[in-house]
């Protein structure tokens, strides 16, 4: 439990940190843009002089900051992947003789390659102030206090750095570990009765399969915050029939990149959070691209280890140059489309989105959970766990009907029954889809 003085020093740190989101979001589309800019140049010469990670990186391309003139520049810059930062030292990723408070981190590992950072305590709270702003707006000024928040506990994790955080302002009896037993948290959720989630969609989407399973529906829920993973249109439907009277609401973040992107309430795009990070997306060339490309992010808010055109989140998106409904002059795309390591492979070598595979399967009748699997290029193991009552046999059939329709045939199909999908080892997040293929392959 926190001391009065601890609070009212964080209570500070949280009030200067929600000043400054409060003013940059009045901001227009020009002033924003000089602020990327500025920050840009600021952080590409901090990490040219200081950071040994970047000083060997700029090196080897030949890079140097005077090389920056306007935003035609910006591709000067190397790009960095999740590999250069796991393979250097930590002593490589900071300030020799840093003097800010930092937190060491790691990412998830959810592309399959965790990696450990640095940020300092500022951009971790300029990351719980942008959400805490963005609470307010969900809640249309009248903030919802029965609150649930479903969080990963592992010591070296953003979320349990944002819970430590979230701390001032939500009692401790509100935050649980995505590492409990399910059954445990669906206790938790029945003594709460919450008005608000905040959850990863693997975790709640446990939970809500044990309160299907006890015949339970959840109608005090009126919000539910999703975070840190895609929301398939399967779990979707799942926590629309068990939460009916809640609105689903998705944050674009990561250890990497903190608060990237939001979901619009208007309308299905994400809005860019662009006072806290450049995005871009490129080819497979490392060019920009107005088709589907790579996402590729540059925090402006972190200064302990510099994330600089950082294509390691893996993502898949496309821009929308579309006019929002909602006013905004933020730049928008129109969906995350799966991430790259989860991309599928036809027969004929034609790359396959994980979505047109979990949005073809989500009506199956009798399906409770399941995970597609590719080992080799044309062929997919689809393993599923099928409610009590349901006829396997029909399962089945309706799996492949639905499958090889979406796919015209160009995949082979294998459906597996299993009492249970669990996540990975090291892992509380359960992937719907999974390439096992070489990357280059």
């Amino acid at each position: 439990m926190l001391t009065p003085s601890q609070i009212r020093t964080r209570g500070n740190h949280l009030h200067a940190a929600l000043d400054q989101v409060i003013e940059q979001r009045g901001w227009s589309m020009p002033k924003r843009r000089a602020h990327q800019w500025r920050s840009l140049r600021a952080l590409v010469q901090h990490a040219f002089e200081h950071v040994p990670l970047y000083q060997r990186f700029f090196a080897k391309a030949g890079f140097i900051p005077e090389m920056l003139d306007d935003w035609d520049d910006l591709q000067k810059i190397p790009i960095l992947t999740k590999q250069d930062l796991r393979t250097a030292a930590e002593n490589d990723l900071i300030v020799s003789n840093n003097r800010d408070d930092i937190r060491w981190l790691a990412s998830s590992g959810s592309t399959g390659i965790p990696a450990r950072m640095a940020r300092t305590e500022s951009s971790l709270w300029h990351y719980m102030a942008c959400n805490t702003a963005l609470f307010f707006d969900w809640c249309q000024g009248a903030p919802l206090s029965n609150g649930l928040y479903l969080v990963d506990m592992a010591p070296d994790s953003i979320d349990f750095a944002a819970a430590d955080l979230l701390r001032t302002t939500v009692p401790d009896s509100r935050i649980f570990s995505v590492h409990d037993p399910v059954a445990k948290l669906t206790r938790e959720l029945l003594s709460i009765v919450p008005e608000f989630i905040s959850s990863y969609p693997s975790t709640l989407r446990a939970i809500a399969l044990d309160l299907k399973a006890q015949n339970r529906v959840i109608k005090k829920t009126h919000l539910i915050h999703l975070t840190s993973e895609m929301l398939d249109a399967h779990t979707r439907h799942l926590l629309g029939q068990i939460f009916p009277n809640a609105r689903l609401i998705e944050t674009y973040t990561s250890t990497e990149g903190g608060l990237v992107a939001f979901q619009c309430p208007h309308d299905a795009r994400w809005h860019i959070a662009e006072t806290n990070v450049i995005c871009e997306i490129v080819d497979e060339s490392g060019l920009p691209t107005d088709e589907l490309g790579h996402l590729v992010i540059t925090d402006l808010t972190n200064t302990a280890t510099p994330i600089l055109r950082y294509r390691g989140l893996g993502d898949l998106a496309r821009w929308d140059a579309s006019p929002c409904a909602c006013g905004s002059s933020l730049r928008s795309i129109r969906q995350i489309e799966g991430r790259s390591a989860a991309m599928l492979r036809a027969r004929s070598g034609t790359l396959i989105s994980p979505y047109i595979i979990t949005n073809a399967i989500e009506e199956v009748p009798g399906l409770a959970q399941y995970q597609v699997v590719q080992k080799q290029p044309g062929m997919l193991e689809v393993r599923v766990v099928a409610e009590s009552s349901a006829p396997r046999q029909r399962i089945e059939n309706d799996v492949k009907r639905a499958l090889e329709a979406a796919l015209a045939g160009d995949v082979d199909l294998q459906v597996q029954f299993v009492s249970k999908i669990a996540a990975p080892a090291g892992s509380h997040k359960v992937p719907l889809v999974i390439s096992e293929l070489p990357l280059a392959a």
